[in-house]
C-alpha cells in the first residue's frame, strides 16, 4: 500500500500548475507532472466536474460513484470546482494565476480566449507564466479550427493508414503521446525560466506528436523522392514489411512476438529451429540483416511455419530464451495486473487506498529517478476536494468568504467531501 506521506520530494516540488484540462491528452500530462512532485489544481466546471468523471466504467461503492477513468489520470491533484461564467469565479482564477507556474488546458482553441484566459491575457496578469496548450491540429493552420479526438488525430496523421485493416490503436495514443510531449515542454520551460527570466506560450498539436514518430514511412518516403526514386511504404499488419524476423507470429495456443534486426544472434536462432531450416544461414536472400528485410515475406513464412509446429507459444518463448533472440508471449491483462514478475520488480503496478472503494490497484510511474522519484502522490480528488485549501493555504482567502462563494454558488463540492471531513 502506497504511503503517500512517506515519499521523497519530487523534481517538481514548488511547482504549481493550474490544470485546465479534461478527458485525457492534459489530464495524462498534468498527472505525469503530479507524480513529479508539482502542485496540480484541477480546475473543474461547477457541478458536473470534469468530463473524465463521468466516463466508463462507474462503480458505486460506500454510496459514492467513482470513475475508472477519473481514478486513473487524476491521482494525486487538487480538485478546485468553480464557477467561471461568473466574474467572481474568474478573480479566483485571476488570484490563482498569480501564484502559479504552469497553466494548461486542452480545450478547443478559442475556448479559453472567450473566457478571457488565453495566453496573452493570462500574461498580462504574470508575465513569467509559462501557458502550454493540447488540441488535435494546434492553433494556427486550415485545420487549427476543426474539433478533434484521438482517433481524429490517428486518421490525420497517416497512422491509420498505414495498417493493414484499417483501425484505430488500441490506446489513445495521440492523446498520450500528445501529454507527454507536452510534459516534456513544459519542463525544458521552467528550465528556461529559472535560467532567462522568462515565461512561454507552447502550442502541442496531437496531430504533429503522431506524425513526427513514423519510424519508417515518413523518412522511406522523404528519401526516396529526394533521390528521384520515391518509395511508397506498404501497410503493417502481423508482420512489419521492411523488417525481419519482425512479427507477431500466432501458435497453437496464442501468439507470440519475435523481433531479431542484428547479425549476432541469427545463426543461432535458425539452428535452434533445426534442419530444416538451416538454409537461411548461407542463403543470400537471408544471411544478413540488409537481406532478410529485403526479404521479409520469405524470413516470416519460415518463422511462421516454425512457431505453429511447436508444441505451445511458451515452449517457443523458452527456446529462444535459450540463445537470447528477443521473444515473449503475449502477455494479457490480467496476467500484467496480478501476476507478471516484470511489472511487479518494476513497480508499476501500486495499490493505493481510494476513500470509499479502500485497496485498488493502479499504475506506477514509468518514470525512474533515484534521488526525486517520480510516483504515486495521493489518491483521485473529489470534486471540489480541495476548493477550502486552494482558497485559504495558497489565496488567503478568510472562511467568511469562502462561505459566501458556496452560498453564492461560485465554488461547489460534492456530498462525498464532507463525508470525508467526517472521518
Amino acid at each position: 500500500m502506497t504511503g503517500f506521506k512517506d515519499v521523497k520530494l519530487g523534481s517538481l516540488d514548488g511547482v504549481t500548475v493550474i490544470d485546465c484540462t479534461w478527458v485525457l491528452s492534459g489530464p495524462h500530462c498534468s498527472k505525469l507532472l503530479a507524480d513529479m512532485g508539482a502542485t496540480v489544481i484541477k480546475i473543474e466546471p461547477y457541478g458536473v466536474g470534469a468530463n473524465e468523471r463521468h466516463l466508463n466504467i462507474q462503480k458505486t461503492h460506500d454510496g459514492v460513484t467513482q470513475s475508472s477513468y477519473s481514478i486513473n489520470v487524476n491521482r494525486g491533484k487538487k480538485s478546485l470546482c468553480i464557477n467561471l461564467k461568473t466574474p467572481q469565479g474568474l478573480d479566483i482564477m485571476k488570484d490563482l494565476i498569480k501564484q502559479s507556474d504552469v497553466v494548461l488546458e486542452n480545450y478547443a482553441p478559442g475556448v479559453m480566449e472567450r473566457l478571457g484566459l488565453d495566453y496573452e491575457s493570462v500574461k498580462k496578469i504574470k508575465e513569467d507564466i509559462i501557458y502550454c496548450s493540447i488540441s488535435c491540429f494546434g492553433h494556427w493552420g486550415p485545420y487549427s479550427h476543426k474539433p478533434g479526438y484521438d482517433m481524429i488525430a490517428q486518421v490525420a496523421s497517416g497512422w491509420t493508414a498505414q495498417s493493414e485493416v484499417y483501425q484505430i490503436a488500441p490506446n489513445s495514443i495521440g492523446d498520450t503521446v500528445a501529454g507527454v510531449h507536452a510534459a516534456l515542454a513544459i519542463v525544458s520551460a521552467l528550465y528556461a525560466r529559472n535560467v532567462q527570466g522568462i515565461g512561454q506560450n507552447i502550442d502541442i498539436a496531437m496531430v504533429d506528436c503522431l506524425f513526427s514518430l513514423h519510424e519508417n514511412s515518413v523518412p522511406w518516403y522523404v528519401l526516396g523522392q529526394a533521390v528521384g526514386e520515391p518509395v511508397y511504404p506498404g501497410k503493417i499488419g502481423r508482420t512489419h514489411e521492411g523488417y525481419a524476423p519482425y512479427g507477431i507470429y500466432e501458435g497453437k495456443n496464442g501468439v507470440v512476438g519475435i523481433a531479431l534486426l542484428s547479425n549476432n544472434r541469427w545463426e543461432a536462432m535458425v539452428r535452434t529451429m533445426g534442419e530444416k531450416y538451416l538454409w537461411m544461414i548461407d542463403d543470400p536472400r537471408t544471411r544478413d540483416v540488409h537481406s532478410r528485410c529485403m526479404n521479409p515475406k520469405l524470413v516470416n513464412e519460415a518463422v511462421a511455419e516454425w512457431v505453429m509446429a511447436q508444441d505451445s507459444v511458451e515452449e517457443v518463448e523458452r527456446i529462444f530464451d535459450e540463445v537470447e533472440v528477443p521473444c515473449m508471449r503475449a502477455r494479457t491483462i490480467a496476467e500484467l495486473c496480478d501476476t507478471d514478475p516484470q511489472i511487479k520488480a518494476r513497480d508499476m503496478m501500486h495499490e493505493i487506498d481510494q476513500p470509499f472503494i479502500g485497496p485498488i490497484k493502479m499504475y506506477g510511474s514509468p518514470i525512474k529517478m533515484s534521488e526525486t522519484p517520480s510516483c504515486i502522490r495521493g489518491y483521485s480528488p473529489f470534486l471540489g476536494e480541495h476548493n477550502d485549501q486552494v482558497l485559504t493555504d495558497i489565496l488567503g482567502y478568510s472562511p467568511e468568504q469562502v462561505k459566501n462563494l458556496y452560498d453564492s454558488a461560485i465554488i461547489y463540492r460534492e456530498e462525498a467531501v464532507d463525508r470525508l471531513e467526517d472521518g
